[in-house]
């Protein structure tokens, strides 16, 4: 019984030190040089005639969407683009994969969504997320070891020790790879980081207005079902998301520099602080697809007041300027200069 009980124990342990501040190692510099080097090395192992993004490659689409703050909201959350009830914002939101290479939508994978909002304060406001409420690296050494190991069994198992395997870790990657949804607007999408909310602490998550639309009975055999499937969604008529936020309480085991510590529910509940409309349009052409395709995102395009934190964000803000560099310099194209619509 010795070893079930110390699995169960190893499991729910982790060693991440509750702050309200970023507390930043002395390595990581050389850490996030490591994760930009292995992030082109990804980029250039699966280019043929095009580059693509080293992490959600295939983009289901690029779609026109509204972003309205919410009424009436506590005033701990009227902060940046939230100060103002009944703000409007015209968007722009990317469905994607998580993989780098262009898979078919069949297989378990990660999903994404990249909200961009425009003209915000003359520049953009940009929240990216996906399908998992926690990462699946402690730290960047810890990630960057996953992503250059060749044998990534032997990396959660270590050593016939239990109490080295990563097993915390591995159920993340478990939940990450997921089956696919009915469509991209019915996927859960959390930040996994946190971010700054003026003087708070927050955590986002984005959900579908009306309840989750279950597969069963779907045929899912196309390789771009999702893409299909959402074009018919909005072909009918529109969509409806909300956005929220889960604020840190420094009293509960919530971290912000190990983004693999689930945020319990439980001890923050997501406030919903803005509604989502995606109205009804066709997206599925040429040149909305190429122009899709050129669009960069990052979480570092944000007012200060929603400042991202945490060491997975400030290793993403180096990696996705390098990243989004090469991809377009490879390409031979550039960053859409206009993006109001």
């Amino acid at each position: 019984m010795a070893i079930p009980f110390a699995l169960m124990e190893y499991y729910s342990r982790d060693n991440a030190i509750v702050t309200t501040e970023e507390v930043i190692p002395a390595d990581e510099p050389e850490q996030i040089q490591r994760s930009v080097d292995i992030f082109i090395d990804i980029i250039k192992t699966i280019e043929s005639d095009q580059a693509h993004r080293g992490a959600h490659a295939k983009g289901h689409a690029c779609v026109k969407a509204y972003f309205d703050i919410n009424d009436d909201l506590d005033p701990i959350l009227k902060h940046g683009i939230f100060k103002t009830d009944g703000q409007k914002y015209k968007s722009w939101i990317r469905f994607s994969n998580g993989s780098p290479n262009i898979v078919v939508d069949t297989k378990n994978d990660s999903r994404g969504i990249a909200i961009k909002l425009l003209n915000v304060e003359q520049q953009t406001q940009e929240f990216l997320l996906h399908n998992s409420p926690a990462f699946f690296s402690i730290n960047l050494d810890d990630y960057n070891s996953l992503v250059e190991s060749t044998d990534k069994i032997k990396y959660f198992f270590p050593s016939f020790n239990p109490l080295n395997w990563r097993l915390r870790e591995l159920s993340h990657v478990t939940d990450t790879l997921a089956p696919p949804p009915y469509s991209p607007i019915w996927e859960e999408y959390f930040s996994n980081t946190a971010y700054k909310l003026g003087p708070l602490n927050v955590k986002y998550k984005v959900q579908s207005c009306s309840q989750v639309k279950s597969t069963e009975g779907q045929d899912q055999n196309d390789a771009d079902f999702l893409r299909k499937t959402l074009a018919t969604e909005l072909d009918k008529g529109e969509a409806c998301l909300q956005f929220m936020v889960q604020i840190q309480d420094a009293n509960k085991h919530m971290p912000i520099e190990d983004p693999s510590v689930l945020w319990k529910e439980t001890d923050s509940a997501f406030l919903p602080v803005a509604t989502i409309t995606i109205p009804s349009q066709q997206f599925d052409s040429p040149e909305q697809q190429q122009f899709c395709e050129n669009l960069s995102f990052s979480p570092w395009n944000a007012l200060p007041e929603h400042r991202p934190i945490g060491a997975l964000n400030r290793v993403r803000k180096v990696v996705y300027q390098a990243s989004s560099l090469y991809r377009h310099q490879f390409n031979q194209t550039g960053v859409p200069e206009s993006l109001d619509w």
